[in-house]
């Protein structure tokens, strides 16, 4: 279950509250994602945030045998032993950011589709998967692009779309498509809209899901021998998450508080 949907069922973890550090006191666009269904085929489009969500959904479905995989897998923490234990030809090259160090590994291989699952076991909240799938015979519907960089700012919405009176942007930092089969359809809606699943019949065609991340209160441990990366990292956000998910052109909120 990805951060988000973990924050919405009050299963909030380590993880939920990992993600929650970049936001501070204030209102700030999250993570949004378009889906369109049809008879073969789920499509979709997604912000940064949701990236793992759809390529866990490929890997869940997608044909045996070989699969091309191209991009990075960057990390913001020293995993390099973690990730020599896979079937996967990584070569690490360390930057300086300008909070942390940065680790990125290109990839640009065909492997067996086990190995590229393995891949993405290795997972935190500090290591991002920004990768492009696609079956090596060429097998439709599947498929799924990742941008290698991230948007400016770090969110998943650009600047430009929150001028008053224009019209929102398509989300683009993933996109793609998978078989629309039941397995995969109900694993998206888990983990895209677990709080307003019963929306979602059989004859739905679009979905779409915006969230608002409002964060009211910080609270940081009180422990004076923590330094001030320290305390920022532990503290924890009150605050909530604000759903607009639209059905078929049927709109639902729905808020949910957090104190994670």
């Amino acid at each position: 279950m990805n951060w988000l949907a973990k924050i919405i069922a009050g299963t909030a973890d380590e993880y939920s509250h990992a993600k929650l550090v970049k936001y501070g006191i204030g209102k700030h666009p999250g993570p949004r994602a378009k889906i369109t269904l049809s008879k073969g085929r789920i499509a979709f489009k997604a912000d940064l945030d949701y990236e793992k969500v759809f390529t866990r959904a490929y890997l869940k479905g997608a044909p045996e045998g070989s699969h091309k995989i191209k991009g990075i897998v960057r990390s913001y923490t020293d995993r390099i032993a973690e990730f020599d234990t896979i079937m996967m030809p990584l070569s690490w090259k360390r930057s300086k950011g300008k909070m942390a160090s940065i680790f990125n590994a290109k990839l640009d291989e065909v492997a067996p589709i086990e190995h590229i699952r393995d891949l993405l076991k290795v997972d935190d909240p500090t290591t991002f998967f920004l990768v492009s799938l696609n079956p090596r015979d060429g097998t439709k519907p599947w498929k799924i692009t990742t941008k290698t960089s991230f948007p400016k700012g770090g969110g998943g919405r650009n600047d430009d779309d929150k001028e008053e009176g224009k019209k929102e942007k398509d989300p683009v930092f993933t996109k793609g498509a998978i078989a629309n089969t039941p397995e995969l359809l109900d694993y998206v809606v888990d983990e895209v809209l677990p709080d307003l699943k019963d929306k979602v019949s059989p004859n739905s065609k679009k979905i779409s899901v915006a969230n608002t991340i409002v964060i009211e209160d910080i609270v940081p441990p009180d422990d004076p021998n923590l330094s001030f990366s320290e305390k920022r990292k532990l503290a924890k956000k009150r605050g909530k998450i604000i759903r607009k998910v639209t059905v078929d052109d049927v709109e639902h909120i729905n808020e949910v508080d957090f104190f994670v």
